[in-house]
């Protein structure tokens, strides 16, 4: 896991000690953060490539500051938190976090966790030479001056739109 980056985002000290020395022991280099202005401001600086991020904070909601932190960077989110219930999980996972871990935790099982995470290519991972990945994950292939959107369907070439067929799409 060497070379990766990691957020810490809890408000109790001794939660937080626990984060840091499970991640660090895997090789990821961290920082922490207790509250949530001080989480967007430091993964602004950071940009971590995971982040842990307590719902129950001093200062904000967690579900508010991962929002804010969607809004500017593809980490991996997993939510440590109190709140288990099925609403609460649902609601962390859609608004932006990838993994959702209820207190108490394993250590053994966010180590897991991370792990699995960043063996995944994030979404703005390079890709190869022929093709990029669009923000939302749809495939865009271009050759010259043919560009193939193939998540919405769409074919230019130059400023051209050309139209496809519905079997084409």
């Amino acid at each position: 896991m060497s070379g990766h980056r990691a957020l810490v985002v809890e408000d109790d000290p001794d939660i937080r000690h626990l984060l840091v020395t499970v991640l660090e022991d895997i090789g990821i280099a961290v920082v922490a953060a207790g509250t949530g202005a001080e989480a967007v401001a430091v993964a602004r600086a950071n940009a971590p490539d995971l982040i842990t991020l307590d719902l129950t904070l001093p200062d904000a909601d967690g579900t508010d500051v991962c929002r804010e932190l969607r809004g500017f960077t593809d980490a991996y989110i997993v939510m440590i938190t109190g709140r288990d219930s099925e609403i609460d999980r649902l609601v962390g996972l859609e608004v932006g976090a990838d993994e959702y871990l209820a207190k108490p935790f394993s250590p053994r099982e966010l180590r897991a966790r991370a792990v699995a995470l960043l063996r995944r290519p994030r979404a703005g991972a390079d890709q190869q030479q022929s093709g990029s990945v669009a923000p939302q994950g749809q495939e865009v292939l271009q050759v010259g001056d043919l560009r193939i959107d193939a998540g919405a369907g769409h074919v230019r070439l130059g400023d051209d739109v050309v139209l496809l067929t519905p079997t084409e799409v």
